[in-house]
């Protein structure tokens, strides 16, 4: 094959710039040409293989020490990087990196408990947002300064009981609101929260499944009518059938 039938042959080399950053980004590009162009003077490029699924992963964590801090966010996001490497960048300097590997469905629950304590407050919502978050750092983030990070807590249906016990006494209703409608909020906190003074706290411990039917006999005599009709109705639903 010559060079002119081969879009692929001396890229690495080409002169242009835009040649390069051209086959960089071409989704067929294969992997012996990205890890050529991985050492690439021009940022974009480098951006560009980062990104690529089909960098190698060895080339993945050459770039994770690349001296730009963009370069090294674009090696966060790629879906097929190693979680050691997501390891490492859980610690990178540069916050946008960190919110990158916050942000990555595939960072490690150990990432992520380093990540619970960053002091960026868009990491630590990510974080929070993660399925992939330790109960113990569900836990820690529960003290979050940010009441939008604690109203996810409380939301997260890996935060456990005894956690979502502490955010029922929040003074925010919006994070009593999603405690009341997670799954693993027990019982007797959804008791409790069934006279809580915000309506939609008590709509949602009328719609939890784990609410008692005693608490859902109580609601659908409040005054609200959306709280009564939503406990009538979760009482109509757990009548045995005849």
């Amino acid at each position: 094959m010559t060079n002119t039938e081969n879009p692929f042959s001396g890229a690495a080399k080409n002169p242009d710039v835009k040649a390069r950053r051209r086959v960089s980004f071409n989704r067929d590009t294969p992997a012996g040409v990205l890890r050529a162009l991985a050492g690439d003077r021009d940022i974009d490029v480098r951006i560009n293989v980062a990104l690529h699924p089909n960098t190698p992963t060895n080339v993945l964590q050459q770039l994770a020490s690349d001296p730009n801090g963009t370069v090294r966010g674009a090696v966060a996001k790629n879906a097929h990087i190693p979680p050691a490497v997501l390891q490492l960048l859980a610690s990178d300097p540069d916050e946008g990196v960190r919110r990158k590997v916050a942000g990555n469905l595939h960072t490690p629950p150990a990432a992520l408990q380093l990540l619970a304590s960053d002091p960026d407050g868009y990491v630590r919502f990510a974080v929070v947002a993660h399925f992939n978050t330790p109960p113990a750092a569900l836990q820690k983030l529960a003290d979050d300064p940010e009441q939008a990070v604690r109203r996810f807590v409380a939301s997260n249906p890996n935060t456990p009981p005894d956690v979502l016990q502490q955010l029922a006494g929040e003074p925010n209703g919006a994070v009593r609101e999603q405690v009341a409608k997670n799954p693993n909020t027990p019982p007797e906190v959804l008791q409790r929260l069934a006279s809580d003074s915000d309506e939609i706290t008590r709509r949602n411990v009328a719609e939890n499944p784990n609410t008692p039917p005693e608490v859902l006999a109580v609601l659908a005599l409040d005054f609200d009518p959306d709280v009564q009709e939503a406990a009538r109705h979760a009482l109509q639903e757990r009548k045995p059938e005849s």
